[in-house]
């Protein structure tokens, strides 16, 4: 059998594990925490984008609409209802409705991305106006961290401009350029690098750059589902490429998806390192229903064949 034929008898199961796990109200829902409930808004346009090309479009069009009629006033959407909207939900539903007729919804969102643009260039996950509103913050707790410009929500930011056709984004593509550290990007959100080293590497062009990234890539295997998954992105090399789809293979469960694990960190407020900073706003979190991780390695593994 042809690796490509592999490759999409292990997509079949993982689709319809995604599928089979969509709420009756057309929204997929992950990473719960006793504090905050579970991720609707954020994990719904990141299944929904993940499946776009693997999917049923009238299935994906209902959610579609299920989320779009989730945006905020403000033009943004959010990790969940409790929770004010943020650059990087709002980036990721901007990527999926753009599939779909949301034109004044996305205008309303391309408004609300632009407002966290920073003088660097970058993006922040919040503004600190709108994080103040959220009645957990305390008045004298310093929220610098959540509201400073970062690499891995600047790069899925232009992702979503470079969707709705905005050329304006050379700064924000040097400021990704300039925080490359040893070939990689640092995480913030994430407990490993490679997510934030995929996400910038898919929207930089430098060549320097980018072999630099995909060598520190090739040289960091993660035996985490999620992770492994991602760096398919960014590898060249066919036979390491191959390596890794192989263990994919092996670790993917009879019901089609694969073994969650806690990938998701949550700095203080105030934390702009929390790679040095061990302090944390809760508990670092798990895709406990797996939708997340198997919607990652879906859309990876899809994208190869």
């Amino acid at each position: 059998m042809r690796l490509e034929d592999t490759i999409n008898a292990f997509l079949d199961r993982a689709r319809n594990y995604l599928l089979k796990n969509l709420g009756s109200d057309h929204l997929w829902r992950d990473f719960y925490s006793r504090t905050h409930g579970e991720s609707i808004d954020w994990v719904t346009a990141y299944v929904g984008n993940s499946l776009y090309d693997y999917c049923d479009k009238a299935i994906l069009g209902d959610v579609a609409k299920s989320l779009a009629d989730r945006q905020n006033r403000n033009g943004g959407w959010g990790y969940n209802h409790k929770i004010v909207p943020d650059t990087d939900s709002t980036a990721f539903a901007v990527m999926f409705l753009s599939k779909f007729d949301f034109k004044d919804k996305i205008e309303l969102a391309k408004q609300f991305l632009l407002k966290h643009q920073r003088a660097t260039g970058g993006f922040s996950t919040y503004n600190e106006d709108d994080i103040r509103s959220y009645y957990r913050i305390p008045p004298e707790m310093s929220v610098e961290g959540w509201c400073a410009e970062m690499p891995e929500i600047t790069a899925t930011t232009i992702q979503a401009l470079r969707k709705l056709g905005y050329t304006e984004v050379g700064k924000a593509v040097s400021y990704i350029l300039s925080q490359q550290i040893n070939g990689r990007w640092r995480s913030y959100w994430w407990n490993n690098d490679i997510y934030a080293t995929v996400n910038c590497l898919n929207v930089i062009n430098n060549s320097d750059s980018r072999n630099k990234a995909k060598e520190w890539l090739s040289n960091n295997l993660s035996e985490i589902p999620f992770y492994l998954g991602l760096s398919l992105i960014g590898l060249e090399d066919s036979e390491e490429q191959n390596k890794r789809i192989k263990r994919l293979f092996e670790l993917q469960k009879e019901d089609g998806s694969w073994e969650s694990y806690t990938i998701l960190r949550f700095p203080n407020p105030s934390n702009r390192e929390p790679w040095v900073d061990a302090t944390r706003w809760r508990d670092d979190s798990k895709d406990q229903n797996s939708l997340f991780t198997t919607a990652t390695i879906l859309a990876s593994l899809s994208s190869l064949v």
